[in-house]
């Protein structure tokens, strides 16, 4: 006999600073990050990103509406650059690494950039006078071994002005600026395949607490490790804001090193996974790995390969979906919601009601089929952790 669910998915009306500052309320001393070997705690983390904010409205002028350029590995740096910026309203404009340097000039200039924040090896790039740059060194997060290490095998010195300017300056501070108010204007900005998209705040918290809902839970506070590109809608939320929706831990580290933070959830796209088997990484930590796209070639091999359970999406780098799979089979009426722009609410008997405009895929039988659905208003219901069409 399945029944309805007790509870609802409880998607609340709040910003990436505040899902943050929560956490670190209750969680102080428990690491947020593992950079390496660096342990860095909620409490520490917070502090950061509260001096930061700071000293982007006084020191720099970034006012609420304003973008700020991102252009960073993933890193603690790259983590309170995003939700320092966010706290006092500022647009971000996430520019991936591998982007040619004439497209990120005409963004800066379409988008009126006036601040950008970036890591050491672009800093050769930081020749707009215009701009003030934040130079980020990943030494100022390493252990001192590594940061030695680092320094001889990338020897790129920087010269730092009236323009560029040292990250760490930024972070140090014991000042504190207001938390700005949520609204829609805060957007989030990414270079996806040629495209600029622009995502709300919701459209990155929504689905963070969505897929929260769906993934399995046990004691203890989770460590993810993810691959997703972090310079994408996806990579965000598995790298940012999922883990601390869990007061977990982000580990950074190296892939073949992955198993030495012990994590218990991994992430990855298929390309991840064939690796992980063709190379025989040890992953035997893990509790749970998620692959968030649907291929079932990759998911064969991987379950041939160990018994670690691998929890299945039905998503792209656009599309955020609910439906993350625990289990071998696709049940029946079982719902892929694409998942950006979408606004949802919960209404009587648990039923959730989402209105997109977006063209839903519904899995029956682990058959494909698609359906128009257009400015419409759909209910489903959640029974036994699935949604089900109402």
């Amino acid at each position: 006999m399945i029944e309805a669910v007790n509870g609802h998915v409880n998607i609340p009306d709040m910003s990436i600073y505040s899902l943050l500052q929560k956490n670190a309320e209750v969680n102080r001393s428990k690491p947020v990050i593992i950079f390496y070997d660096k342990y860095i705690t909620y409490a520490k983390l917070l502090k950061y990103v509260d001096s930061m904010a700071y000293q982007l409205e006084h020191l720099l002028n970034v006012r609420k509406g304003d973008t700020i350029g991102i252009w960073m590995d993933y890193s603690p740096q790259y983590v309170i650059s995003i939700i320092s910026s966010m706290k006092i309203g500022a647009r971000i404009l996430i520019i991936d690494g591998n982007i040619d340097e004439k497209i990120v000039n005409a963004y800066t200039d379409k988008c009126g950039i006036n601040v950008m924040i970036i890591c050491k090896k672009f800093a050769e790039k930081a020749n707009n006078e215009r701009i003030k740059y934040i130079i980020s060194d990943p030494n100022d997060f390493l252990t001192l071994g590594k940061a030695i290490v680092n320094n001889i095998w990338n020897r790129s010195p920087v010269k730092y002005g009236k323009n560029v300017l040292k990250f760490y300056e930024f972070i140090y501070s014991d000042n504190s600026s207001k938390i700005s108010e949520t609204s829609d204007s805060h957007s989030i900005m990414f270079h996806i395949d040629g495209k600029l998209l622009t995502f709300r705040v919701k459209d990155i918290i929504a689905p963070t607490f969505l897929i929260n809902y769906w993934l399995p839970k046990f004691d203890g506070k989770p460590i993810f490790y993810s691959q997703i590109n972090h310079s994408t809608p996806l990579g965000l939320i598995y790298s940012i804001t999922l883990p601390i929706s869990f007061s977990g831990t982000i580990a950074i580290n190296k892939f073949n090193n992955m198993s030495r933070n012990s994590p218990d959830f991994i992430i990855g796209n298929p390309i991840f996974y064939s690796t992980i088997v063709e190379k025989k990484i040890n992953i035997n930590s893990a509790k749970y790995c998620i692959m968030p796209f649907f291929d079932p070639k990759i998911e064969d091999v991987f379950n041939k390969y160990t018994k670690i359970p691998l929890i299945m999406g039905r998503s792209d780098q656009y599309t955020l979906t609910t439906h993350m799979n625990p289990f071998d089979d696709i049940r029946k009426g079982s719902l892929g919601l694409p998942l950006n722009y979408v606004e949802c609410t919960v209404g009587k008997e648990n039923q959730l009601v989402v209105r997109t405009p977006y063209l839903p895929v519904i899995y029956e039988s682990g058959e494909k089929k698609e359906y128009e659905w257009y400015d419409t208003h759909f209910m489903v219901k959640i029974i036994d952790n699935y949604y089900y069409a109402f």
